[in-house]
């Protein structure tokens, strides 16, 4: 999904341009950039992942990750916002499988239990192991 032109701030200097000071450490540079695709990112992330505070992470991994890559960018003279869009799919696409990877507990544990219901009931012991108790009877 590319960033949608409506979300990207106008501006002086193509994105190409800023990345291209970006590559040469240009802090003021960043900063217009950040400025004029940080909604777009934004949007572009919380559409994938459906959670703002996960976007909001995401997005700020997104322009790390700019800042950190834009000397090589730069030197392959690729198109600013198609890069900037694809880190934002790969980022949100692996926060999506983190989320989707890790284990939580409650499945975990629930998974055990019902591994034990069907042993435990045809075998006729009381559910004891199963960590519930049974009242006695009483006649």
């Amino acid at each position: 999904m590319p960033v949608s032109p409506v979300y990207v701030l106008p501006g002086p200097e193509s994105v190409d341009d800023l990345v291209k000071r970006i590559a040469d450490r240009d802090r003021a540079a960043f900063g217009r950039l950040y400025r004029r695709l940080v909604r777009a990112v934004f949007t572009q992330v919380s559409e994938r992942v459906g959670s703002p505070s996960v976007a909001v992470a995401v997005t700020r991994a997104v322009f790390v990750e700019v800042w950190q890559l834009a000397p090589r960018c730069a030197a392959g003279q690729v198109d600013g916002l198609g890069w900037v869009t694809a880190i934002a799919v790969r980022r949100a696409e692996e926060r999506l499988r983190e989320i989707d990877v890790s284990p939580s507990p409650l499945i975990t544990g629930y998974d055990e239990f019902l591994g034990h219901i069907p042993t435990t009931a045809l075998s006729g012991e009381p559910p004891a192991q199963l960590g519930t108790s049974v009242p006695p009877t009483t006649r």
